[in-house]
């Protein structure tokens, strides 16, 4: 049986003009490249979309950084406070990767034995590529996505802040806003890409 892992995470996404993205990578002295980190994010949902219509969402994450490739499965559960989910994570094998993205077929594991959230029917319903960089503000890490997503292409600043560590998550979502602010830039929460882009 594969290892569980749960940890609760807050996400805080903002998006942003083409322009204000290479703004704010050049202030922190970061860049975007095809070599480095590309995730293809596959999203599932039941036939009759109950898991968008819950917030809840199905991912599995194929990551290419620097010349190597990992597979990760996510279900992401909204807790009460915004932007803050239950998550559970579970590493694949190449071969589990391929069954559940082109075969709609969960892998063995928790996420599997979570039937009473998603019913064990699920189905592959949309696909998003996402070249990541990360950087450091203060005490906050922060990254930086360029979407493409059906031949269109968007930008978003975030920070993933878990809920651990010697600065509060308050705290760090202060230093998030104050980056933003240096460049006029007022945050709003993006709204969640398994619902954002369909």
């Amino acid at each position: 049986m594969p290892k569980r892992t749960r940890a609760i995470d807050t996400e805080y996404r903002h998006a942003l003009t083409k322009a204000q993205c290479y703004e704010i990578m050049d202030y922190l002295q970061v860049q975007f490249s095809d070599k480095t980190d590309i995730h293809y994010n596959y999203y599932f949902d039941t036939p009759n979309g109950q898991l968008a219509e819950r917030n809840i969402t199905l991912r599995e994450r194929t990551i290419r950084k620097e010349g190597h490739i990992s597979y990760h499965l996510t279900l992401k559960i909204p807790t009460i406070d915004e932007g803050t989910f239950l998550e559970y994570h579970q590493r694949l094998s190449e071969k589990e990767m391929r069954l559940l993205v082109y075969n709609d077929k969960l892998p063995d594991g928790e996420i599997k034995e979570l039937d009473s959230i998603h019913g064990g029917d699920i189905r592959n319903v949309n696909m998003i590529r996402v070249n990541r960089v990360n950087a450091t503000y203060k005490n906050v890490e922060i990254f930086f996505d360029k979407i493409s997503h059906r031949g269109e292409t968007f930008y978003e600043v975030g920070s993933k802040i878990n809920h651990s560590g010697e600065t509060s998550k308050e705290e760090k979502l202060s230093e998030f806003k104050e980056l933003l602010k240096i460049f006029k830039i007022d945050f709003k929460q993006a709204k969640r890409r398994s619902l954002k882009y369909q």
